[in-house]
């Protein structure tokens, strides 16, 4: 996915955890955070921890879209994934991409990975791993300061 792309849209028929969220309430308001994760994971809880103290830090100034990727069959199961998600505290929707086609709009190939989109729903930062979390923070917080002016 290029920068400056605009914001794929979810599907609807297909299994969420905590609601489903689609475009129309994405963009607009506020920055907009898609979180590649996997239950199989061992760095994306992790990561997700990151995001949590963000929501806590930035109150509601910016949506969250968590979309878990299945790296194997044994990823497909839903009892550990739900338990991952009560585990981790995770509020925010969440889409199981079991037919992957979340993952191949966005071309995302690892967990966990973060797509960074303005309120317009254009792609401003992306990036894949654990490292590097101050930056998503600051490009985050780049993003939530430009939709306060």
């Amino acid at each position: 996915m290029k920068l400056r792309t605009k914001l794929p849209s979810f599907p609807m028929d297909t299994r969420w955890i905590n609601g489903q969220i689609n475009n129309d309430r994405l963009i607009g308001e506020k920055p907009v955070l898609v979180y590649f994760w996997s239950v199989s994971c061992s760095l994306c809880g992790g990561a997700y921890n990151n995001i949590r103290l963000w929501k806590e830090k930035y109150k509601e100034n910016f949506h969250v879209v968590g979309i878990h990727m299945p790296r194997s069959r044994d990823d497909l199961f839903e009892k550990p994934i739900l338990d991952a998600i009560q585990r981790g505290r995770m509020k925010d929707s969440i889409y199981l991409d079991h037919e992957l086609i979340v993952t191949n709009q966005f071309q995302n190939r690892v967990v966990p990975s973060f797509y960074l989109f303005d309120k317009k729903g254009l792609l401003r930062h992306m990036q894949a791993g654990e490292k590097g979390m101050m930056m998503l923070e600051k490009r985050l917080l780049m993003l939530i300061n430009e939709n306060i002016k």
